[in-house]
């Protein structure tokens, strides 16, 4: 498939694996018969917000709903239709299959076109825009007004979905009782978009195509050029419409609102433009976006929580991480094996597969029973937050309420000579302190199934064996462990590093990796910085959704060009992860200056190279979480 093509795949397909475990999950039950006036078992209409813009809504209830049904609702706002039609078909149902599985269980099932989105009116004024995720608020009065509603609306959604339900948290709507993201970007600056500060350039120029396409800006159709024709064709788009509301004003009201979607925001003009986090241009800005720059709002709020993240879907399990230490909202959290949309397990010491149906069925079976307590019952949230985590190359899960568990010891592994990393402090006159050359390569990348890929595309996360890459970059590795060494938490990298050319603009990128037995070389995390945000500022400044990242504001006020031939203290956060390093396997940190399959080369034109210090007074070590 091209990326083009897979790209499409996350907006509008990341919620069917979501969809079909509802409906395995639920029979559906016996429709009570009908003895009066029942409500319409679909209804597409608007719903006017307070500033005059429709909205456009799918209204799913049971089959037989009446007035009175005292029903608790599940709503999810879209960015990507709500539903689709095509010339001489009535359309495909949109979220039909999670509206089922809902109705079955007694729910009303509300889905909205997000404004400027879709068949509804208004202008995207910015991506994940204040305006946008406010709607949430008002679209939940109006189902509390509603004849069949018992006044309580649960959030949810996954990805975009995911990220608009966590969002909606922060308004204080008295009706939004319970939240459910799934797959969702905590914050998308530093868990998507600019992790480390650097763009995720390869990944997001297509995903934007699609935005494009859907929101029909500058004229861009799936008719447009080749490009444009391939993304529509490999993901069922060509033909397609959004479904108009009902009613034979439909399709000409569906007409009137997309032409006002031509203007809304670009999100590639602004990742290249939002360089930095406190990047704002009018409503456009990172931080509107962020749960974390909410989170004295989400607080207040009180509205309990039950997300569900990857260890390797880009760094929505960095974010999930930030909200349990940083949020005290009632808090179910799952952190596990999957890719993002959880279509895939993701376990990089096993082949990627789809999730059983036993699996998904289990995982849709919590977030029912959440709901069921929170939404159809009136549980009150007492503050009760839980982890649940999965371990690589033992598949164990634990469950935990503090964060980093209880018996975290950091343990620094120091780089060495001949490639070495060793538990053995270097002395600060230690004659054996030397410095191994790096340069960029820009072919030695992480490959087209990684993390960063999933989280756009919904497809499977897969590394090959990185021997050969590593080969390529410069690796330390310790000798064979003696014993079982189990790594849980965020690590981190800090390296002596000399500019030699190239480098005022440069990054660095480090992996943290096993070595079996054979040779075999698997990832496990990463980590990555754009050198001119190296800055680290003062603990204190650290809010408490970071307390698990180094302080460092990612402002342009504090970015300054990297310097060349003065060493220069780097500390580079590694994406959580949890995993159990075998006696007799070898850990390995591999350090590069570029991955040119997912982020955007610094400098541009490739060429960059570094000296990497080791031992003596300013050694260059990686710490890990070790749990005893």
């Amino acid at each position: 498939m091209s990326r083009a093509g897979g790209i499409l795949r996350r907006p509008l397909a990341a919620f069917v694996a979501a969809a079909a475990v509802l409906g395995l999950a639920v029979a559906p039950a016996a429709a009570a018969p009908a003895t009066g006036p029942t409500e319409p078992h679909l209804q597409s209409r608007y719903v006017t917000m307070p500033d005059g813009v429709r909205l456009a809504v799918d209204v799913w209830l049971p089959e037989g709903a009446k007035p009175g049904a005292n029903l608790p609702t599940i709503l999810v706002t879209q960015r990507y239709w709500r539903a689709r039609v095509y010339p001489g078909s009535p359309g495909n149902g949109g979220y039909r299959n999670d509206a089922d599985g809902w109705n079955a269980r007694g729910y009303a099932y509300v889905v909205a076109d997000l404004r400027g989105t879709g068949a509804s009116f208004g202008t995207l004024t910015s991506e994940l825009g204040a305006d946008a995720v406010a709607d949430s608020g008002p679209l939940s009065d109006w189902i509390a007004a509603q004849p069949w509603s018992n006044g309580r609306v649960g959030t949810t959604g996954v990805s975009y979905g995911g990220d608009t339900a966590m969002l909606a948290t922060a308004l204080g709507n008295h009706h939004i009782t319970a939240a459910a993201p799934i797959s969702y970007d905590f914050d998308p600056y530093e868990d998507l978009v600019r992790p480390g500060g650097l763009l995720i350039e390869p990944r997001i120029a297509p995903y934007a195509l699609l935005l494009s396409i859907l929101d029909q800006a500058g004229g861009t159709t799936c008719d447009t050029d080749e490009q444009t024709r391939q993304v529509c064709q490999a993901t069922g788009l060509t033909g397609a419409v959004p479904r108009p509301v009902d009613g034979p004003d439909g399709p000409a009201l569906l007409v009137a609102a997309r032409a006002e979607h031509a203007g809304n925001a670009n999100l590639v003009d602004m990742a290249h433009a939002g360089v930095y986090r406190d990047y704002r241009d009018g409503p456009k800005s990172w931080t509107v976006g962020s749960v974390g720059e909410q989170a004295d709002a989400v607080e207040a709020g009180g509205v309990p929580v039950l997300t569900d993240a990857g260890w390797l879907d880009a760094g929505t399990a960095n974010g999930v991480l930030s909200q349990f230490t940083g949020l005290g909202n009632t808090q179910d959290a799952w952190i596990g094996p999957w890719s993002h949309g959880q279509g895939y397990l993701a376990d990089p010491f096993q082949p990627a597969r789809h999730l059983t149906d036993q699996e998904r069925a289990q995982i849709a079976q919590r977030t029912i029973d959440f709901f069921d307590r929170y939404v159809r019952g009136d549980a009150r949230p007492d503050g009760t937050r839980q982890l649940h985590y999965y371990t690589f190359n033992e598949g164990v899960w634990r469950t935990t309420t503090r964060w980093p568990l209880p018996g975290t010891r950091p343990q620094r592994l120091y780089l060495g000579e001949d490639n070495a990393l060793s538990r053995r402090r270097p002395e600060p006159d230690d004659r054996r302190a030397g410095a191994d050359l790096l340069r960029l390569d820009p072919t030695a990348g992480t490959g087209p199934l990684d993390r960063w890929n999933t989280n756009l595309t919904g497809n499977q996360v897969s590394y090959p064996d990185r021997a050969a890459v590593d080969g390529k970059l410069l690796s330390y590795t310790t000798s064979p462990l003696t014993e079982d060494t189990r790594v849980t938490g965020n690590g981190r990298v800090t390296l002596d590093v000399t500019g030699l050319d190239g480098t005022a603009q440069g990054a660095l990128h480090v992996y943290l990796e096993d070595v079996a037995p054979d040779g075999r070389v698997t990832y496990l995390t990463e980590g990555q910085l754009a050198l001119a945000d190296r800055a680290v500022a003062d603990r204190d400044d650290n809010p408490d959704w970071r307390r698990l990242r180094t302080p460092r504001s990612y402002a342009a006020t504090d970015a300054t060009p990297f310097p060349q031939g003065r060493a220069q203290q780097v500390t580079i956060d590694l994406q959580p992860v949890a995993v159990l390093f075998r006696a007799g396997e070898r850990i390995r940190l591999t350090v590069a200056a570029a991955n040119p399959d997912s982020f955007q080369l610094l400098p541009a034109d490739g060429r960059a190279s570094y000296r990497i210090g080791h031992g003596g007074a300013r050694p260059s070590y990686v710490e890990l979480p070790v749990v005893r």
